[in-house]
């Protein structure tokens, strides 16, 4: 490597792939089904940026200029203004249009925000492409996690290359990213949710950048790939845009990554004055956006997700989608031209300055995060009426000690009993038999019985059924032998959501009625469906053999929306003692396969059906409150009292004697 090197020059076409970048990025939140795979956008961000920090680094060290105050100074210019004015801007948004619940939530994120430690927060708390997730202001913050770390590794591990293997620089950086590669395949396998937040498997990406970068500092592109530069450069530009249309919801950051991340490499590594993708991503437009793209990234998250909560709807109309576009760069223009571009000036905004703004700007965002925690999310914003309400729309509080998820799932064996030693009675299910088994336990407790607790997310009691929850087929196996090997357990309730294993998520399009496509080992929809029907008929027959009163729990009506969001919103709600959720009639259709099916089931002394809509539904509507009362503490989670009110069919025979 020579020992000067030329100042990284400014090259257009990467503030045009910016633009490609941050356009798709936007597009794909604002919902648009024709750009899939906009969410590579990202990776494309992670690639320049690992590009442009690597160079710059190289190059101050080989010119003997490098300072790792300035590195950290620069950083902080670039990021900290525009990113405190955006996060502060959406708490009084927060505030207003936020339940506690979710504004408890908002304030933690505040917290990561500043702390760059949102994609730890949120690989803990979100799947990336949970319609949920759309409606969380901050949650894009994960991807500045992911830089910010990467930026406190990388000097660190530049200064020992450059003391112990200088001239094996892109090497080094080649094994580390193969090896973030490999470990970031592995890991979506075993736990895909904190595997797309991860610094160690997002790290490769940010190296591809670091390769390109090191590989044109020693010149270690060889020449007759070098003569190749307008062919490669549109590869590059190609794989991009499949990417970008391509992809759905791919396994990221993966294989499926290589993509974005190749082809974005390419660019950097081959586009030049003379190639005609430069020529393309010089575009003045293009140019314009990338320079803004980063205010355009911070402000349109929360654009999207404030018009969702306001409009309360999780699918925004095509005409406001593209409304809500054009605001997030009206809003990143100024913020660019004003904030961004002001404290990046080293000659108006002294270094004194800018760390002041700093401290005091990330203190504000953590103390305004710490205030939400401590007071639990406010819920004295709202008038005593919807407070009552609120106060009702909550969940056991068994299910986070009892209740188990994800790849380190809680063992059968180690299941919890309450709230008496003397166990007659065990639930077994998904999440939707948490707060069941908790009104069961009440009743239970007061025949001096208790209850066994059986419940894992998304693990429905069907062997052969692919759940998307990893080691379900074993933990349910485990479950139904602890149950039949245990004599003193008479009596299993069994309870699931149905309809969501069966066809897809009920959020999206209401009234619209979802039919997700299921396929197991080969099959059709068809016979996938009914593959898991037989299974789990098979699992209550195996329950009966084993001397075993069955309950089983009927689908529970859900509702468009999650319930502490619709009192949130809704003053009304408070002042009528019941509030309508869903139509009986949507109800009905939605679940129409399941209700079929379970009027053929043998019902009699040892098979027994609770039915949810008997207590929740009139002939026209099935209500989100009762009686002033909140049924559910989400949008198809039973509340507490929800729970109590269903299980009243079975518990009252209980208190009485009349059921053993």
């Amino acid at each position: 490597m020579n020992n000067q090197i030329k100042h990284l020059k400014y090259r257009p076409e990467i503030d045009g792939l910016r633009a490609i970048a941050v356009v798709s990025v936007i597009l794909f939140h604002a919902g648009f089904k024709w750009i899939g795979g906009g969410f590579s956008g990202v990776d494309i961000f992670f690639v320049i940026s690992g590009y442009l920090v690597t160079y710059m680094m190289v190059e101050a060290r080989a010119n003997g200029t490098f300072s790792i105050r300035d590195f950290y100074e620069r950083r902080a210019r670039r990021i900290f203004p525009a990113l405190i004015l955006v996060v502060l801007g959406t708490v009084p948004l927060a505030w207003t249009w936020m339940a506690p619940a979710e504004f408890l939530a908002f304030g933690k994120s505040v917290m990561a925000a500043a702390t760059f430690s949102s994609n730890i927060y949120f690989g803990l708390t979100t799947s990336y492409f949970d319609s949920t997730t759309d409606e969380k202001p901050l949650v894009h913050t994960w991807s500045l996690g992911v830089e910010e770390q990467f930026y406190l590794v990388c000097p660190l591990v530049i200064a020992l290359i450059w003391r112990y293997g200088k001239s094996r620089q892109t090497e080094i950086f080649l094994a580390l990213g193969v090896i973030s590669l490999i470990y970031a395949e592995w890991a979506l396998h075993s736990s895909p949710q904190s595997a797309f937040y991860s610094p160690l498997t997002r790290s490769w990406e940010l190296l591809v950048g670091a390769i390109v970068a090191s590989m044109k500092l020693q010149g270690d592109v060889p020449r007759w790939i070098g003569r190749h530069e307008q062919m490669l450069s549109a590869v590059g530009l190609l794989l991009i845009f499949i990417s970008i249309f391509g992809l759905h919801d791919a396994r990221f950051p993966g294989v499926a990554a290589l993509l974005p991340t190749v082809g974005a490499g390419l660019i950097l590594a081959f586009a030049s004055s003379q190639t005609a993708v430069t020529r393309i991503l010089s575009n003045r437009v293009l140019i314009v956006i990338g320079l803004m793209s980063y205010s355009a990234y911070l402000w349109h998250q929360p654009i999207f997700a404030f018009a969702r909560l306001h409009f309360q709807t999780t699918e925004l109309a095509h005409s406001m989608s593209w409304m809500l576009v054009l605001l997030s760069f009206v809003l990143a223009y100024p913020t660019w031209r004003y904030i961004e571009t002001y404290f990046r000036n080293s000659r108006q905004v002294a270094r004194k300055g800018i760390v002041t703004l700093t401290s005091i700007g990330t203190a504000t965002m953590v103390a305004v995060g710490a205030v939400t925690i401590v007071a639990n999310g406010f819920p004295n914003r709202f008038d005593a009426a919807r407070q009552k309400l609120l106060e009702t729309a909550v969940f056991s509080s068994k299910r986070d000690a009892c209740h188990t998820w994800g790849k380190d799932f809680k063992s059968p064996s180690a299941a919890c009993t309450y709230f008496k030693d003397n166990v007659t009675w065990a639930v077994i299910g998904d999440s939707h038999a948490v707060e069941p088994a908790y009104a069961l336990a009440e009743a239970l407790a007061m025949r001096d019985q208790g209850l066994l607790h059986l419940t894992f997310s998304a693990c429905a009691p069907a062997a052969r059924y692919e759940s998307p929850a990893p080691g379900c087929s074993k933990w349910q196996r485990e479950a139904i032998t602890r149950i039949e090997q245990s004599p003193h357990i008479k009596n299993v309730l069994v309870a699931f959501r149905y309809s969501m294993h069966l066809f897809g998520d009920h959020l999206p399009g209401y009234p619209a009625i979802p039919d997700r496509p299921l396929h197991i080992g080969g099959l059709d929809t068809a016979q996938s469906r009914q593959l898991m029907w037989d299974d789990l008929v098979a699992t209550i027959t195996e329950l009966q053999k084993s001397g075993k009163h069955v309950f089983v729990l009927a689908p529970i009506p859900e509702i468009p929306r999650p319930l502490q969001q619709e009192i949130a919103a809704s003053p009304r709600m408070a002042t009528t003692g019941n509030f309508a959720g869903v139509t009986r009639q949507w109800y009905e259709q939605r679940n129409r396969y399941v209700l079929d099916h379970l009027r053929q089931l043998p019902w009699g002394s040892d098979l027994t059906l609770i039915d949810p809509a008997a207590i929740l539904c009139d002939p026209k509507e099935c209500n989100a409150v009762i009686g002033g009362t909140s049924m559910y503490f989400d949008a198809d989670h039973l509340s507490v009292s929800g729970a109590r009110l269903v299980m009243s069919q079975i518990s009252g025979d209980l208190v009485s004697g009349t059921n053993h």
